[in-house]
């Protein structure tokens, strides 16, 4: 399906202006609407393709394309605002970081698609800075659009072309025709902030090169600037989303709530946790939140979910009076991509999805059973267990003897495309290689981050506190349920936190309390102390903060890997050979009550 021509949809609009700019009456006030159109959290879904079942798929900006087509044909005044998390995510990613492209001859697809879509400001997310400063600086340099942060501060050890790249803040000069067909200018600010956390994240990137202040006091400083500079409407661009599930509306990392309540700010996108809103509940607990007038404090708020199967929009309705603008009233809504796309945008990305399509098919080792994250969230699975003993492998073979200080090694990893229901396990939505051939398309779909590798010393204590925090993945269902085993996953909680520790055997009972679910926790037949010391090799998300564990603050990091984890894994098979893994499935942990089968 094919859009309707823009030309034609401006002249019917024209028309209708004209119609509607008639006087009748005696004069009213100039009256305007302004439609902002958001995307965020795309994480490289660009082409509509799922490059691992090899089947088109509707997600991916060509279809959001469609939907951002439609809704700007609707209004004669608008904005299209990218609030990050662009860069990151997807095989196409993969294969540009690679070398496929991106470079100043042949463009970054994502930064070409967003000059296509014609956007008018881009946000930075954490996941920009996964793959480096000079290659995010590359990739914006060929931005068409302002590319902004408030709260980060470069040193002068960052590349220079970001100093000049990315700014707090930028002014959208537009004109507005009212009712009566005057033509009236209207200053649009949209200001950007992102989580301060990305410092711990992606410390090797960003250390000695940048720091970064609090969203609230950045997006603050820079609403009073944005009004002073003469700004009639502020749009906050924040990629972050607010506390789940909880009446504390205070977080450094999910700092949406706080924001709202800054004094100047007219609309607020937000990011960063995938949620649709309006269309969730999972802020209703939080005072003043509107879920489904899609209000925050009083503060129209849309966030559009991930991957590009969302288009958030807010309308603000303005009059203008006393020679300014102030906003009447408001609607925030979101659009679900369809089945339509724009067939232009998907020529120009054929060579960008042939190319993606061989580079994932790339061989690189082999298994001799199947690799599945099918039960992960309920059992040991043998695709997580391949990832421990990749990065045990890589302890073993490639960091220093001297810095593993002779202590037990163990592996930490979570399932990241597991199951979460009979219904999803009867779909076949999760990660499952066959036996056989294992190629790079099949390593990027059992790690999907650009994670490097580290490693962590922790004494017994901390150990269980981390097995403990994981074991909230998991919850005693009500009676009716007990024999139901999927009632038991804990939806609420994120796969990629549900941490499991290989070289250890343990025990989760979800019918006690909290924190004192992790039962027979033994190091081989030994069990574990308090005092006991143990070195963990873990991601570097987890290592320096990411999920919040306690104890993983990068204060208990002892060594930092240069090598990111789904190279380990390419290096793990073909260090295996033509025999490839031939390892059967240790079940090292398990969970009490639950019933073995439904």
């Amino acid at each position: 399906m094919t859009r309707q021509s823009p030309l034609l949809a401006m002249y019917l609009l024209f028309i209708m202006m004209l119609t509607a700019c008639q006087p009748s009456g005696p004069v009213e006030p100039s009256r305007a609407t302004l439609r902002i159109m958001e995307t965020s959290d795309v994480h490289a879904q660009l082409t509509g393709y799922d490059y691992f079942s090899n089947q088109p798929v509707q997600r991916g900006l060509v279809h959001t394309a469609s939907v951002i087509h439609a809704a700007r044909t609707e209004v004669s005044l608008s904005v299209l605002i990218e609030n990050g998390d662009l860069l990151q995510g997807s095989p196409v990613a993969d294969w540009i970081v690679a070398g496929g492209a991106g470079d100043e001859h042949n463009g970054n697809p994502f930064i070409q698609a967003l000059n296509y879509l014609d956007y008018d400001a881009a946000n930075l997310g954490n996941h920009e800075f996964n793959y480096g400063l000079e290659y995010l600086a590359e990739a914006y340099s060929q931005a068409q659009f302002p590319v902004l942060s408030a709260n980060i501060h470069w040193l002068d050890d960052a590349p220079g072309r970001l100093r000049k790249q990315i700014q707090p803040y930028t002014i959208l000069h537009r004109v507005a025709v009212d009712q009566h067909c005057n033509e009236l200018p209207v200053n649009i600010a949209v200001i950007g902030v992102m989580p301060p956390q990305i410092m711990q994240w992606d410390a090797r990137y960003l250390s000695g090169r940048a720091t970064m202040t609090d969203m609230v006091t950045a997006a603050a400083l820079q609403v009073k600037t944005a009004r002073a500079q003469g700004a009639d409407i502020v749009i906050l661009a924040a990629h972050t989303g607010m506390p789940k599930q909880t009446q504390n509306p205070k977080d450094t990392e999910q700092a949406g709530w706080e924001l709202a309540g800054i004094p100047g700010i007219d609309a607020l996108l937000l990011g960063h946790q995938h949620e649709v809103f309006p269309g969730t509940g999972a802020y209703d607990d939080l005072p003043g939140v509107d879920s489904g007038a899609g209000r925050i404090r009083g503060v129209p708020a849309v966030q559009p979910g991930a991957y590009g199967e969302h288009l958030g929009i807010i309308d603000l309705d303005l009059e203008f009076s006393d020679q300014q603008w102030r906003v009447v009233s408001t609607r925030s809504s979101i659009r679900a991509t369809d089945s339509g796309y724009d067939s232009g945008f998907a020529d120009k990305l054929q060579a960008v999805h042939q190319a993606t399509k061989a580079f994932v098919a790339q061989p690189v080792g082999y298994t001799a059973q199947p690799l599945s994250y099918r039960r992960a969230r309920l059992q040991p699975e043998l695709a997580v267990q391949l990832i421990h003993q990749a990065q045990l492998w890589y302890a073993q073979h490639h960091i220093p003897a001297e810095r593993l200080d002779d202590l037990p090694l163990l592996s930490a990893t979570a399932p990241f495309n597991a199951a979460l229901s009979a219904e999803d396990e009867q779909q076949g939505r999760y990660t499952e290689i066959n036996a056989g051939q294992v190629t790079l398309g099949d390593i990027a779909d059992l790690y999907r981050y650009p994670n490097t590798l580290d490693v962590v010393k922790l004494n017994g204590a901390q150990i269980k506190r981390w097995l403990e925090f994981s074991a909230q993945a998991v919850s005693e269902p009500e009676a009716s349920k007990r024999e139901q085993s999927w009632a038991w996953v804990n939806t609420d909680f994120p796969g990629y936190n549900f941490d499991s520790l290989f070289g250890l055997s343990y025990r989760i009972d979800p019918r006690r309390a909290q924190g004192d679910r992790i039962l027979a926790l033994h190091y081989g037949k030994q069990a574990v102390t308090d005092d006991m010391l143990f070195l963990v090799m873990v991601n570097s998300y987890r290592a320096t903060g990411g999920g919040d564990v306690p104890d993983l603050d990068g204060s208990t990091l002892v060594y930092r890997s240069p090598d990111q984890i789904q190279d380990i894994l390419v290096r793990y098979f073909r260090y295996l050979g033509e025999n490839g893994y031939q390892e059967e499935l240790v079940k090292h942990w398990n969970i009490e009550g639950i019933p073995t089968s439904d």
